[in-house]
């Protein structure tokens, strides 16, 4: 089995003298937007009524339930995201730098950049032709060798699996990361949340939602700061 996640992107993506200052899980399903133009799952706003970022999200939401009448995209779901993008407009260095498309997708900070990485894919390869006591016998082996032995053996290198950059910022387009309360939209188990809100020049951004409170978000912090 290979390795993914932190030790992955170490192999295969950052430098050798690049450090991870932060690396967030997050898949397409993960992701929510409190953009002008774009609604909460990131689809382009009937009627013209944007977001505003950051900390004014919060108005907005109240205008958009009034004028929808409480119900439509203003309802959050019950899980909280893992990002919420905001800006100005929908084209901005968030949107554009922050495409995740996979569901094995992570937001990767080191001092040179922000990087939304994600696993390879690799062509599925055709297996020969096996009778039933071969498939049988096959998996019979693979559950004894999953419960006598060692995942990872001593001595023997650990796989990673190929990742691969989706979209890079910078990391001089960063202007700011703070920590910072964001409060969801109705519908969701948690109205309020702590993120690490990371600032672009062009005044979009991304928050990182800390999904175990406010010492989470510190840890986090902590962490960018090296």
């Amino acid at each position: 089995m290979k390795l993914d996640g932190v030790l992955a992107i170490r192999e295969s993506w950052a430098g050798p003298d690049e450090p991870v200052l932060l690396c967030a899980g997050v898949d397409p399903s993960s992701v929510r937007y409190d953009v002008a133009g774009l609604d909460w799952w990131g689809r382009p706003e009937r009627g013209g009524l944007g977001k505003v970022a950051g900390g004014l999200g919060n108005a907005v939401f109240a205008v958009a339930n009034a004028a929808t009448g409480g119900s439509g995209p203003e309802d959050g779901g019950p899980d909280a995201p893992a990002v919420v993008l905001w800006g100005p407009q929908p084209d901005t260095i968030a949107t554009r730098g922050c495409r995740v498309t996979s569901a094995r997708s992570w937001l990767v900070l080191t001092p040179r950049r922000l990087g939304c990485v994600a696993v390879a894919e690799r062509p599925a390869e055709p297996e020969p032709e096996k009778s039933l006591f071969d498939r049988v016998s096959g998996i019979a082996k693979s559950a004894r060798d999953m419960f006598t032995g060692p995942l990872y053996p001593a001595g023997h290198p650990v796989e990673t699996e190929e990742i691969i950059a989706v979209s890079e910022v910078p990391r001089d387009h960063v202007s700011g990361v703070a920590l910072a309360d964001r409060r969801l939209p109705r519908g969701s188990a948690q109205r309020q949340v702590h993120v690490l809100r990371l600032s672009f020049v062009d005044g979009s951004g991304v928050d990182v939602v800390a999904a175990r409170g406010v010492d989470h978000a510190q840890r986090l912090m902590s962490l960018v700061q090296g």
